[in-house]
């Protein structure tokens, strides 16, 4: 083809015996009894075009188109090679005729159609690893022109603790949604749209993970401009400001959010963390921390008040009361823990601290020897509730053995709340007592249809 550019090959398509056939059976092939067995047909027809001519543009290009078309009907390893295969063939046919390349782009993004497909049936089939290369392939025969394989891959990523891959994934669906989305319809750009302030959100979720305070900080602003008043990212906000070191902006967002209405136990829960966390950071040769400890028993406090037993709820309130040292509060929420955690030798500590600090010397050293004489322990790993974002979740729980038999049964009834405080149900978990001084974990798994925002443990036996 003389009069091509300079560097750039071109040669003329051609149809023989074999491009012919390999046509005639990619028309046909999805419809046929055996998909797979057609496909392959057409690729052999397709490659026998391309060792005969190796010059000749068709060939490669229903080479590419067969091997998508096997895709869907392969194994996942199957289809990932069959995929990298067909965008080398599709890359091949574009260099040879330009003029192809807007319908390689077609052909292209139904091989990502169905790569993005098979991720998710194996997503639902619980294999990440298998989602996460399949989405990978997606992208790398069709690169940075949707933005659902990228999210897709910040959230597995995430879920799978790879967190700088899940940050690179958030930001690439950022740039391909921020570049492309004049070029696209309005139902599309309105999907867009909320695609980019979910990834926004995740994103500034994950640099926190990672301790990169400050451009978590960014993020999130850059979040709430999109959707001023999220309580979720205002929260996010002041943490990144308090973990990075801005402890005051912090506080200003959490006591705005105290005086706000309407905000569910989780809402609270995550102020009071923040706030906790807050007066940790401060540097107490210059500010005390006990002011914004108590701000933190204030957020703990609205939690408990809408959902009465839910244990961190009362838990945290109690730890931030004691940090405060007002002691006078702690005594009557000590008891109301006593009640919910009473197998946790820190719910006798923060007793013992309550009577002490209101003069009560000898009963707090009946309580601290209580606790330290339980026949076992019940504490919980952090973070010990893990809910499901469609409903339901995993209470965590460690038992160690102080002085029961080994093999003594112990049974628990785990009692699940949701994020208005009632009650979604309680499920029975049954363990054996390990080796005096042997730690063991047993997981509670409730299946609801509503988000579970707290639990408490109540033992059954032995009592």
């Amino acid at each position: 083809g003389g009069g091509g550019a300079v560097g750039v090959e071109t040669a003329r398509p051609r149809s023989d015996t074999h491009t012919n056939s390999a046509e005639f059976i990619l028309l046909r092939a999805a419809d046929s009894d055996d998909p797979a067995a057609s496909f392959q047909q057409a690729l052999d027809a397709a490659t026998n075009g391309i060792l005969q001519n190796p010059n000749n543009p068709l060939a490669y290009l229903l080479a590419g188109r067969a091997q998508i078309g096997l895709g869907p009907h392969v194994s996942a390893d199957s289809m990932i090679a069959a995929s990298l295969a067909a965008d080398s063939l599709l890359t091949r046919a574009g260099e040879m005729y330009q003029p192809y390349l807007e319908e390689i782009a077609v052909h292209r993004e139904n091989a990502w159609i169905n790569l993005f497909n098979a991720s998710l049936a194996s997503g639902d089939a619980g294999n990440p690893e298998e989602s996460i290369r399949l989405l990978e392939t997606a992208e790398a025969v069709f690169p940075r022109t949707r933005p659902e394989a990228l999210h897709n891959l910040g959230v597995t990523y995430g879920n799978e603790g790879r967190f700088d891959e899940s940050i690179d994934a958030y930001g690439a669906v950022l740039e391909v949604i921020r570049g492309r989305i004049e070029e696209v319809d309005s139902a599309t750009a309105a999907n867009w749209r909320m695609r980019e302030q979910n990834a926004t959100f995740n994103r500034a979720n994950v640099l926190t993970l990672v301790e990169r305070y400050e451009e978590a900080a960014t993020t999130y602003a850059e979040y709430l401009e999109s959707a001023p008043g999220d309580v979720q990212a205002l929260s996010g906000l002041a943490g990144a400001l308090a973990s990075g070191g801005r402890a005051d902006s912090a506080q200003a967002i959490y006591n705005s959010l105290l005086d706000a209405t309407g905000l569910g136990v989780r809402q609270y829960l995550d102020i009071g963390v923040g706030l906790y966390r807050s007066a940790q950071s401060v540097d107490t040769a210059v500010v005390d921390p006990r002011p914004i400890y108590s701000e933190a028993a204030r957020a703990f406090r609205m939690a408990a008040d809408i959902s009465p037993r839910n244990r961190d709820a009362v838990y945290n309130m109690a730890q931030s009361l004691a940090e405060a040292e007002d002691w006078e509060v702690l005594l009557p929420v000590s008891e109301q823990l006593l009640e919910l955690d009473p197998y946790n030798p820190q719910t006798y500590l923060l007793r013992a601290l309550a009577l002490n600090g209101t003069g009560d010397q000898e009963e707090a050293i009946t309580v601290y020897t209580q606790g330290d004489s339980l026949d076992f322990r019940i504490e919980y790993p952090s973070p010990a509730l893990a809910p499901r974002t469609g409903g339901g979740g995993v209470a965590s729980v460690e038992l160690t053995n102080n002085s029961l038999d080994p093999g003594t049964p112990v049974e628990m009834r785990v009692h699940f709340s949701g994020d208005d405080g009632r009650d979604l149900g309680s499920v029975d978990v049954r363990v054996e007592a390990p080796d005096q001084g042997v730690t063991v974990r047993a997981d509670a798994d409730l299946s609801s249809s509503e988000t579970v925002s707290g639990f408490y443990v109540e033992v059954l036996s032995p009592r």
